[in-house]
Parts: structure tokens; sequence; C-alpha cells
């Protein structure tokens, strides 16, 4: 038989897209309260720490876009105040956050489908860096729908970030205290903005197949199966969790999309958004990747292995921001309106703890008596 000449090209793509970036698997969800509170979570893979701190902006702060050619893009003044975590130093580029409104935006992987506004005199002074626009989103805004109704005022431009030594594919999950929730994906140099029912996220493909997607798993329930008869022999679950034989259990970005639905699909009731929290946590660490599990494509450098660096869940209600690092498992939780009164009118940041692979920081020592 003969080999069909797509394949070849599709791995030559898949080589192509993949062969200067590091490996990242995120995962988002969230899940709401009883009491109306909802608990955003996610976690952040990267082939290598990203050094994350916490950035704690007070209202007021004043930010310009990055464009190309520099520091000459949009120019604004933030109207609230929010926290999250950098991309290292560049503390106005947050891989996600909380604003004091209670809007959670995060930046989630999208490799080879991200397609930015090209770079023209007319739109660098709208045009923003990939990374920036979860600064502008938690900045500006207290509502979905005020995202979304001034998303098209801005450009994301194809901007080189020094840190990663290329222009990151990204697309955007966005929501508020309401249980509104959005998808905002780069395509064609136009922000797309699609409706997130499930209020999951992964990364490629685009958002629209990943629903599509989830029409292959109508048969997963959550139910304990019913005994079967194939003549007279009875035929029986070996335990719990036979309803969901057959969900997809591996790193891919589709199977964490249908998995994470899954989950939140069948989470038990939970009574308020502190539960919730504790349970958006324990559903992440279902897609926690240790190192060396997940490679990189061939040709790619081994020093890009997935693995998760850290773990975030948003309180959208009290204004929590809860965190645990791969070096620091403890959960730990930042109150904004605290960490807003302490910043006073400028930027401070807070430790996160060590988010490599070598490095772990032992848990509290219990004493025996």
């Amino acid at each position: 038989m003969k080999t069909p000449k797509v394949l070849p090209a599709v791995l030559a793509l898949a080589a192509m897209l993949f062969a200067n970036q590091p490996a990242l698997a995120c995962t988002g969800g969230a899940l709401t309260a009883k009491d109306g509170g909802v608990a955003v979570g996610r976690t952040l893979e990267f082939g290598e720490p990203l050094n994350s701190v916490l950035a704690v902006w007070p209202a007021g702060s004043e930010f310009t876009g990055l464009t190309s050619t520099g520091k000459n893009g949009l120019k604004w003044k933030s109207k609230y105040g929010f926290v999250g975590p950098t991309a290292a130093t560049n503390y106005d580029m947050l891989i996600d956050g909380l604003n004091d409104q209670g809007l959670n935006v995060g930046l989630f992987y999208f490799p080879g489908f991200a397609q930015y506004a090209e770079a023209t005199p007319e739109n660098s002074a709208k045009g923003l860096a990939p990374a920036q626009v979860t600064a502008w989103i938690l900045s500006n805004f207290a509502t979905v729908a005020e995202v979304k109704a001034n998303i098209g005022k801005i450009a994301l431009l194809p901007v080189v970030i020094d840190l990663l030594g290329i222009v990151p594919d990204l697309h955007i999950k966005v929501q508020d205290p309401t249980g509104a929730c959005i998808t905002i994906e780069p395509r064609g140099g136009e922000l797309v903005v699609h409706d997130n029912p499930v209020r999951v996220l992964t990364n490629a493909p685009e958002f629209s197949w990943m629903l599509t997607n989830l029409n292959n798993y109508l048969n997963m329930s959550a139910a304990y199966p019913a005994n079967q008869k194939i003549g007279d022999l009875e035929l029986s679950p070996f335990g719990m969790g036979g309803g969901s034989r057959g969900l997809p259990g591996d790193f891919t970005p589709p199977s964490r999309f249908v998995r994470m639905a899954f989950y939140l699909q069948n989470a038990l009731p939970q009574a308020t958004s502190a539960e919730a929290v504790g349970t958006m946590f324990h559903f992440l660490n279902n897609f926690d990747i240790p190192p060396g599990v997940a490679k990189p494509p061939a040709g790619v450098s081994e020093k890009f292995p997935d693995y998760t660096s850290w773990t975030v869940v948003s309180d959208l209600a009290k204004k929590h921001y809860h965190f645990k690092t791969y070096g620091n498992p403890n959960v730990r939780v930042i109150d904004l309106a605290q960490a807003l009164q302490a910043a006073g009118d400028k930027m401070v940041t807070v430790e996160m703890g060590p988010q490599d692979h070598v490095n772990f920081t032992p848990s509290e020592m219990v004493t025996v008596k």
C-alpha cells in the first residue's frame, strides 16, 4: 500500500509549529456554589519555569502597549485594582488574574492557531503584546458583557517576548461573578469571541472544535452501570467508575478538555464558594503533569518537558486568589482587598514559591506527642 503523502506534510508542519516553542498544556474550569460564589481555576504547564511572581496592581496604574518597535502602543490607566502571576519580571504580562470586581482572566497556549493582527501605523496606537491583554481587561472591565462590547478596540500584535524568544500563541478565557464566560481567540487578525457554556479551556485546536468534540462522549456517565446478561452469564462492573469507562486520560488538549467538562458536569452541589475552591483544586490535581510523562516532539530540546509549574483558583465573590507551585504544593491565598490596601498607589510583587522541577519545599513538620 502506498504511503499517503499528506502524513509527512502534517508531521513537518507540526515540527515547524513546535520547533522553537516550549510545551504548554494548561487546563482551566469553573464551579458555581449554591451561595452564588464562583471558583475559577487553572494549571500552568511550561517547558521551563516562568519564575512567576504575583503582581498586585492598584487602580490608577498606568500602562503602555508593547509593539514590535517598542513601548509605543495603547496607553491606558487602570480603573480597577488586580492581582495575577506574571511572566517572570514582565510585570504587565499576566498569565492569569483577578480584579477587585471579581472578574477573572486567563491566558492559554494556542499553538499554531493564533493569527494576530498585522502591525500597521494605524493599529499600533491600539496595539498590545498578546500577554498584555490580561492587564488591559482586568484594568478596565467588571463583567464579561463589558469585555465583549470593548474587545474590538484593541489589536493584539505579533510581538516577540524576550523571555521566550518567540511570539507566544495565546487565546483567552474570561469569567465574571455571574457565571458568564467567554473565550477570545485571535483568528485572521481579529479577536473572535465565543460564549463558553462549559467554562472550560485548554489549548489547540479552536474552541468551537472542542465543543463539537464533546458529542463523541455523550455516553459518559458518573452513574454505576447496571449488570447485564449474555445468555446465562451475568456481567457486572469491576468497581466504581464503570460509567466513565472510555473517558480519555491522556494529556492532549482535546482529552483534557473532555475530562474537565466531565468533572464539572458531575460535580456534587457546592454549598459555598470556599467549598467550590477546594473542589476546584481537587479537580485540577487530575491535570497535574509530572516531568517526563509528556515529552516534546522529536527535534525539540529535551529541556522543554511539559510539567505543571503552578495552579491557581480565584474566588470571584470573596476576591481571594489561591495558589500553589510545583516546589511548594501547600495552598496559599491572597485577599485582594488587603493586598491593594497594602500596595497603596504602587505595584507590589509577592513571591509564589519555587516553580522548577528540582526544588521542593518540605511541608510543615508534624511533631508526634
